[in-house]
């Protein structure tokens, strides 16, 4: 019986976990941005190699990487469809009145609409900021929309980081970005068109003796000549 499902490849954490450092090292740096003296001069040397490392982590990703989850995964988190608006639409009574959630996909519309934003951000922030190297910080108002989009990103990631570790509806979400593994009875409720579109495909091809290196491939009972060689009964790729 299959326990759990590979939700995220190691491409795909790899890359949200370089954007949560990255992001995490270009707001302690960032701070003292327009100030003046030795200390300025090093956190502003960070902070531009913060935004380098990012920009190189994720190219850098996306060229030795599972092309095809990252791929699958983007084209996906850009795609607000009537399920997803449904989704959101019903979140003020799921999170008010605990109605149950509507069927969703992989990633349902919350997910969705935080990626775009997060994106968009980001965007503004890398165009503010390269003004900024270029024009300066001092009576600028193109910096001031830097300051602005720096506020809306703390606020996004808080409430992702809440959702991730302490409401206890969604926080166990959190292993599936840390080991690639969710257990299926979590995924079939919250997940419930993603887990059932994933698994028949997956066992059938188990059955025919097939692997693969996909979010959602059922994660199957090791095999006993296989069980002398890993301490885990449970394993599977996830590149």
């Amino acid at each position: 019986m299959v326990l759990r499902v590979l939700r995220f490849t190691g491409s795909e954490r790899a890359v949200h976990w370089l954007t949560a450092a990255a992001f995490v090292s270009l707001l302690a740096s960032g701070l003292p941005v327009g100030r003046s003296g030795s200390f300025h001069n090093l956190m502003y040397g960070w902070h531009l190699i913060s935004a380098g490392a990012l920009v190189g982590g994720i190219l850098l990703g996306i060229a030795a990487g599972n092309r095809r989850a990252l791929g699958g995964a983007a084209s996906e988190l850009v795609r607000l469809t009537a399920d997803d608006r449904s989704w959101l639409a019903h979140a003020p009574a799921h999170l008010l009145a605990g109605d149950p959630e509507p069927p969703t996909g992989r990633f349902n519309g919350r997910q969705k609409l935080n990626f775009l934003l997060v994106c968009l951000l980001l965007a503004m922030l890398f165009l503010t900021g390269i003004n900024a190297i270029v024009e300066g910080t001092h009576h600028n108002l193109v910096f001031a929309g830097h300051k602005l989009a720096t506020i809306a990103a703390c606020g996004l990631v808080g409430a992702h980081m809440y959702m991730a570790v302490v409401n206890r509806g969604t926080r166990n979400a959190l292993r599936g970005i840390v080991t690639g593994e969710v257990d299926r009875a979590w995924a079939e409720k919250h997940y419930p068109q993603w887990t059932a579109a994933q698994l028949a495909p997956a066992s059938t091809a188990q059955a025919a003796g097939h692997n693969r290196d996909c979010p959602g491939q059922p994660i199957p009972a090791a095999r006993a000549s296989d069980r002398s060689e890993s301490k885990r009964p449970w394993a599977g790729t996830s590149r």
